[in-house]
This record gives C-alpha cells, sequence and structure tokens, in this order.
C-alpha cells in the first residue's frame, strides 16, 4: 500500500501523541512492562538453498570407417577413461567395416559424427554432400606402399622395372603422386590388382604392395618376414586421414558439442601415449574375439607416430590447414579422377583450434 505525504505528517502526530501521554502518567500508575514474548509461533528457519542439477550429458554418435583396433585407440581410450563424460557427452562408438560407410550414415542422420579418409570426405563435397571437417587425427597419412627387406628395393628409384599390387582407394592414389612428384616415371612400374592378402608379396608374386603403414608391415613382421615401407608424407605428399566430420546443419547448431569431442578424442590419443600398455588393453577388450594384444601393441606404436606429428603437438591433437586439404584435391584430380571444383574453405573448419 502506497502512503501519501499528508498521510504520512497526520501518523508521524498521532505517534508522537501517544508517546506523549504514557510519559505523562501518575506515579501510582502500574508500571509499564514489556509483553513477553510469542513463543507459540514457529521459529523462523532459514530456507534451503536452491541447487541446480547438472545439465543432461549430450547423446551422440561417432561412426568409425573400419572395424575396431588401435588405429582408433584416441576414441577408445576417451570412452572408457571417462574424457566424453567431462566434455558433457554420452557417446556410442559404432564400428565400420567392408559395407558400412561412415559418410553415408552421418549425412544420412544415423550417426552424428563420424572418421574418415580425406579423400573421401573431398570425394563427398563434389557430390554436394553438406559435412565439414573438424579435425584429422592421423596427422601422417599412414598410405604406404611396402617390399620385402630382401627383395633389393632401396630406394624410390629402384620401384622402375618392378611390379606393384595394389588396391584402389588412398595409399595407391599417394603411391602415384609421390612416384611423379619425386621423378620416377609411371610408366616404368608394373601394376597389378591385390586383395588385402599379402601372400602375393611373401610368394614374390610382385615386388610391392599398397599398403596402410599402420597396419601391414605390422602383420608382415609377426610373420618373420621384414620390410622396407614408403610413405608418401614422407616425400612431399602432405596429407591426413581419421578425419573427424559431420554435418554442416549439425555444426552450425552445436558449436560446443563438436569442439568437445574434438577435445575428448585428442586427450584420449594424448592419454593412449603416456600409458600405451593400458590403452592396448582398452583397444583389446572392445572386441576381444577378433584383437588380440600381440598384434595390437605394435599398430598402437606406429598409429602414435602418425597422430603425433611435430605440427600437432604444437598445434593441437588434429590440427589441420588448407594446404593439405588442397594437396588432397590435386592427387585426387590428377590420380582419382575428380572432376568437380572443389573449394577447400569449405571442407574443414578450424574453429576448435583457435
Amino acid at each position: 500500500m502506497r502512503i501519501t505525504s499528508q498521510r504520512r505528517c497526520r501518523l508521524v502526530v498521532f505517534v508522537a501523541a501517544a508517546l506523549l501521554t504514557a510519559a505523562c502518567g501518575t506515579d501510582n500508575s502500574a508500571p509499564t512492562t514489556a509483553a513477553a514474548p510469542d513463543t507459540t509461533s514457529a521459529p523462523t528457519t532459514t530456507s534451503a538453498p536452491t541447487t541446480t542439477s547438472p545439465p543432461e550429458p549430450v547423446a551422440v554418435s561417432l561412426r568409425l570407417p573400419w572395424f575396431l583396433g588401435a588405429q582408433f585407440a584416441g576414441e577408445l581410450v576417451a570412452q572408457e577413461k571417462g574424457f566424453f563424460t567431462d566434455e558433457g557427452l554420452d557417446v556410442t562408438i559404432n564400428p565400420g567395416g567392408f559395407d558400412t560407410n561412415s559418410i553415408t550414415l552421418v549425412a544420412a542422420g544415423t550417426d552424428t559424427f563420424g572418421l574418415h579418409d580425406m579423400n573421401s570426405l573431398v570425394f563427398a563435397a563434389s557430390e554436394g554432400i553438406p559435412l565439414v571437417t573438424a579435425a584429422a587425427f592421423l596427422q601422417k597419412h599412414p598410405g604406404a606402399v611396402m617390399a620385402r627387406a630382401d627383395s633389393g628395393i632401396e630406394t624410390l628409384e629402384d620401384f622402375a622395372g618392378a611390379t606393384i599390387g595394389f588396391q584402389e582407394g588412398g595409399p595407391w592414389m599417394l603411391t602415384q603422386a609421390m612416384l611423379v612428384k619425386n621423378g620416377v616415371d609411371l610408366d616404368s612400374v608394373d601394376t597389378m590388382t591385390v586383395g588385402f592378402d599379402l601372400t602375393p608379396l611373401f610368394e614374390g608374386d610382385i615386388d610391392l604392395v599398397t599398403v596402410f603403414a599402420t597396419n601391414e608391415p605390422v602383420v608382415a613382421g609377426l610373420q618373420g618376414v621384414e620390410t622396407n615401407v614408403w610413405v608418401p608424407f614422407d616425400f612431399g605428399v602432405e596429407t591426413s586421414a581419421n578425419a573427424l566430420f559431420t554435418t554442416k546443419s549439425y555444426l552450425d547448431q552445436n558449436p560446443d558439442v563438436v569442439c568437445a569431442m574434438v577435445r575428448a578424442i585428442a586427450r584420449g590419443w594424448e592419454y593412449a601415449h603416456d600409458n600405451p600398455d593400458e590403452a592396448t588393453d582398452i583397444v583389446v577388450a572392445s572386441d576381444p574375439d577378433n584383437l588380440d594384444r600381440e598384434t595390437q601393441r605394435p599398430i598402437l606404436d606406429v598409429t602414435l607416430n602418425h597422430v603425433r606429428t611435430p605440427e600437432a603437438i604444437d598445434n593441437g591433437m588434429g590440427y589441420m590447414t588448407a594446404e593439405r586439404w588442397q594437396t588432397v584435391v590435386d592427387v585426387l584430380e590428377t590420380y582419382g579422377g575428380l572432376a568437380a571444383d572443389v573449394d577447400v574453405s569449405g571442407l574443414f573448419t578450424d574453429a576448435c583450434f583457435s
């Protein structure tokens, strides 16, 4: 209720008069005593402070481009050690395989995130599929070509006159680019299409075979076959792999979630580097029926060399450059049949590293 100035004055006069009357009472009047406090009312209590519940974790899924293994140790460690949870994420990791394409699954909304090769993401962009990459955790693309150590092939110049077995895909395109960049005439090399079995190399049917440096050389060594390996990245064809991507619309609506994924996976790779034995146990436990420690431990060691390059150590695990994306585009235009113009600036974001 609002009290006006006039009423406030009358109220003051009334109170003053009451006080004056009380002061002028006779001496034989009963002494005035203070009223006893009312003990019947409930005591005043302080209400408990209100608390807010932590936000619910954001549920997302990550589709791998291949079967579970040490090449995905960063992701598997991030899940097992709670690094995703620390970032407010509830992540489901879904394996890939021969008939499982992470690009189509993410584009369709079946999975939130995916990992794939840069080559395939460039082709997806050329077809108008609106995807964007936030990190590339294999800084050094593991596509390579391998020979037996006793083959006599020691340098790139020794490739002339040799037979290379290949599968269509990244390692073969990068191998061709490496040879041309280093002055080896492609016409001087014989080629043969092969499968993923290393038997033709072991039995001498071919002299070299395209491989992933993180896998087949380790398998060959475990079978007692020493090898020489040439990685195009080391010969001037610098591209990356295991690119973490999502749709452009998801990035626009959830930039914090995307960068949280990048941070958690990067932390997983750092933990794997510092604790390789534990990381190997985590990898094997992800698929114990198909993975064994004897194979996964050396694969992890090689993979870490492709993840923790000097650039990644300086700038962050997963760091990307426009120059490397442009190298991918150039290789695909020359050796992969890429016909459409692709603007590399639309392929990736570096927002999580700024």
